[in-house]
This record gives C-alpha cells, sequence and structure tokens, in this order.
C-alpha cells in the first residue's frame, strides 16, 4: 500500500523528529488514505505536550482548538494539520489508538514505520465495515458521539455497521444527552448532505430521537387524505430522498410537517386536514435549530421556506409581486424545489401538479424578470424625504408599503419625481383628511 504523504506535512513531521519527539498521521487522514480518497485534514498524534508544540511551530500560523484547547491546529493552505498529545495515560501511541472509537480509524502511519494496525482497521475497510474498537461498548460509555459517527460514516462510505455495534449504538443512545449540541448538530448535519440521508434516519429514528423527540409526533400518524399515501413520517422521508443533498433543503423537507398531528382534523367525510400545519411546523423548527444552535442565516432561511411550502401561488401579476418580495432570488428557487419535493412524496395519482408546479415556477421567473417588480427599499424615495413633504413620522412606514404597492401594480413608475408627486397629489390629502376626521370625532 503506497501512502505518500504532503511535503509541508513531512515537514512537520520532521521538526518533531529533529527534537525528538514521535510523530505519526493518524486516525482519519489515514482511514481516508487507505481508502486512496484524499483527506480534508491531517491528524498528527505526538508525544509531545501543547505548550512545546507552541514553541516548535512559532514561525508558522498556528491556533488552538478541540476541547479545552487541547489541539494545536497548523493553518497551512490545502494541508491543514491538527496534532494532538497522544491520549492516554502512558503517553504513547498503540494507547492512543486503543482509545480510537473504529477499527477504522484505530491507524497510524510514518514513513519510517510504515502502516501501523494493531486491530482489523484495513481488513474492515477493505470489507466495508464500521466495527467498535475493543470488546465492549466502553467507547459510546466515554464518546457517545461516537454512535452519530457511525451512522454518518456509514452513510459517507456506504459501509455496514457491525452487528454488535449496532447493538451497542441502541443500547448506549441515552448517551447522547451528555453531549454538546453543539457536536450533535455537526454530524447530523454531516449526514443530511449524503445522497441516502433519509435512509439513515429511519433506520436509527430511536438513536435520533434522544435529541429531536419532535420526530416521534408524525411516525404512523395516517393522513387519511386522497392526497396521501405515507404516513407523515414516511412521507418525510420520501421527500427528503427527492430533493438535492443541500443542508438547508434537507432541513426543510425533515421538519416541514412537523405539526401535522397537532393541526389533524377531519369533516363530515373523514377526510383528514391540517390547517396552518405550514405555519406551526415552522414554528416548532425555529424551536429545534434553535436549540441545536444552528446559526442564525440557516435558521431564517429553512423557516421561511417551511413557512411557504404550501402556500398557493397568487393568480394575478401584482399579488405574485407582493409575494416575491419576501424572498431572495435563491430563495424562490429553492421554494420551488422544496414544493416539487413535496408533492413527489403524495399519491402518483396526482402527479399532474408537478406540470403545474413548473408552470408557476416559469410564471413567477418571468414576473420578476419585469422592470416593475422591486423591493420595498428599493424605492426611489425613502423616509426622511417624506417627513420633508409633510407625512408625519408615525405614517412613514403605512406611506411606503402604500407606495410600493403603487409601484408593484403598475400604477406609478419607481421614479423619484414620480413618487413624490404621487405623495403630493394623492397621498398627502388623504392624510389630511383622515387627521381632520379624528379631530371631529375628538
Amino acid at each position: 500500500m503506497n501512502i505518500v504523504i504532503p511535503k509541508p506535512v513531512n515537514e512537520v513531521l520532521n521538526i518533531l523528529y529533529e527534537n525528538n519527539y514521535e510523530g505519526y498521521i493518524v486516525g482519519g487522514t489515514i482511514r481516508n488514505l487507505v481508502m486512496e480518497e484524499k483527506p480534508t485534514i491531517y491528524y498528527i498524534a505526538t508525544n509531545a505536550k501543547v505548550e512545546e508544540l507552541n514553541r516548535l511551530f512559532k514561525s508558522y500560523q498556528t491556533r488552538f482548538c478541540g476541547e479545552n484547547n487541547s489541539t494545536f491546529a497548523i493553518d497551512y493552505p490545502k494541508f491543514p494539520m491538527e496534532i494532538s498529545q497522544y491520549k492516554s495515560k502512558d503517553n504513547t501511541l498503540e494507547e492512543h489508538l486503543a482509545l480510537s472509537d473504529f477499527t477504522m480509524n484505530a491507524l497510524a502511519y510514518s514513513d519510517e514505520d510504515g502502516l501501523i494496525d494493531y486491530y482489523t482497521g484495513v481488513l474492515d475497510i477493505k470489507n466495508k465495515i464500521i466495527r467498535l474498537n475493543g470488546q465492549d461498548d466502553e467507547v459510546f460509555t466515554r464518546n457517545p458521539i461516537a454512535i452519530l459517527r457511525a451512522i454518518r460514516l456509514s452513510a459517507e462510505y456506504a459501509m455496514r455497521i457491525d452487528v454488535q455495534t449496532r447493538n451497542y449504538m441502541f443500547e448506549n443512545r441515552e448517551n447522547l444527552g451528555n453531549v454538546p449540541v453543539e457536536r450533535l448538530r455537526d454530524e447530523l448535519s454531516k449526514l443530511l448532505v449524503t445522497p441516502r440521508a433519509e435512509f439513515y434516519l429511519k433506520n436509527y429514528l430511536d438513536i435520533f430521537l434522544e435529541f429531536i423527540p419532535e420526530l416521534a409526533l408524525m411516525e404512523g400518524f395516517s393522513q387519511n387524505n386522497l392526497h396521501h399515501i405515507y404516513d407523515v413520517l414516511e412521507h418525510t422521508f420520501v421527500t427528503m430522498k427527492a430533493i438535492e443533498p443541500d443542508l438547508d433543503l434537507r432541513l426543510v423537507m425533515l421538519f416541514h410537517d412537523l405539526a401535522k398531528p397537532l393541526t389533524y382534523s377531519q369533516d363530515e367525510k373523514g377526510v383528514g386536514h391540517f390547517k396552518d400545519h405550514a405555519k406551526k411546523s415552522a414554528e416548532m423548527a425555529r424551536e429545534i435549530l434553535n436549540r441545536l444552535k444552528f446559526s442564525k442565516k440557516i435558521i431564517q432561511r429553512v423557516i421561511k421556506l417551511i413557512e411557504y411550502h404550501d402556500y398557493p401561488i397568487p393568480e394575478s401579476e401584482p399579488l405574485v409581486k407582493a409575494f416575491l418580495t419576501k424572498f431572495d432570488p435563491d430563495d424562490i428557487e429553492a421554494l420551488f424545489k422544496v414544493k416539487k419535493a413535496n408533492y413527489y412524496g403524495k399519491n402518483p395519482a396526482y402527479a399532474t401538479e408537478l406540470t403545474k408546479i413548473d408552470e408557476e415556477y416559469e410564471r413567477v421567473k418571468t414576473i420578476r424578470r419585469k422592470a416593475s417588480f422591486i423591493k420595498k427599499k428599493e424605492l426611489k424615495i425613502n423616509g426622511k424625504e417624506l417627513v420633508s413633504l409633510g407625512v408625519g413620522q408615525k405614517d412613514i412606514g403605512a406611506v411606503l408599503t402604500a407606495l410600493h404597492e403603487r409601484v408593484l401594480d403598475g400604477e406609478v413608475k419607481n421614479n423619484h419625481e414620480k413618487l413624490v408627486s404621487y405623495v403630493i397629489e394623492f397621498i398627502l390629502p388623504n392624510l389630511k383628511e383622515e387627521e381632520q376626521t379624528l379631530k371631529k370625532v375628538a
């Protein structure tokens, strides 16, 4: 097996050797190299203390990272490195590798010693098996995030999880409650962008329920509607499969129908309905995403797409323009992807509705390209100018909204002089008339 270490990484290793320290490429880096995949980061293990690393590599661009700043990172372009002291009491490589989560990660390499595999790492990689590194489930007690990592690695590399390892994962799933939410979020995010994320969520549902218990609401919940052939959770998984492996979009599909069981009602014919389920699902999704500490940007985008995933596109052009002002261009494209994926999760007998979605998207794109389509912030007049024309401070917001609506429906052009004239001729007289009415009432 020919393992080639890049020159910048070898230079770092040589600095360790020259100062009488050990240094090995370890873990996921060697796993990827054995799989003949390019590593995204180079993990190095050494018997040198982190404080000593700071002295040895003071000429490099470095920083501390990891839990309790126990890892020393070298920000080298194209070949980022993270160096850690052996995680063992006796400060040896063998004991360090014994603490690895899976056999496939219990590997090390140096040019002098070659590939080091004390367990069955290389064989398990060859046979595409993820197996616990050890004789019991102590790994999942010591490092419970490994439960999610096993699922994610299985999805990323199309490897099967050893039966005993899988059993231990389910038996120890409650330990995930001891894991910082940021790490749960990161593993979930990595899983969601794999091609078959829905398969792994379905097969390991009880594990994910440990930190997203809301998913249990949808399991086995019949929709009792001719438009649906799946229960709510199965519908969710089908829609996830139908959309591209983009994190935001997968999050949308995972949570888009969360509130259906809570908004369910039946009409006199026994047909199921879910009034306001999209809005309520968005509220529930916001709570989950905040709990898992997703970024504000992701939360805002995901929530908006969930809230409007079932929203009918207006028929009239002015109403479409008003609707479009709620979205950025990329979000409009994403919304229609969500709408299509949602229909793929319904009864195939209603597949003609997919054609309608495509037609609506083309109509929306045409309207968006028109010069009269603008957002409110793009009006050629601002609040300060309105005040100078005689508009009261309390009326500025309402006046800007009225002007925006008039521009969208084509009544007035988005031209500064035209807008000023419209305010003077139509809006100010109405405002004064309203004030006079209020005075008489008073």
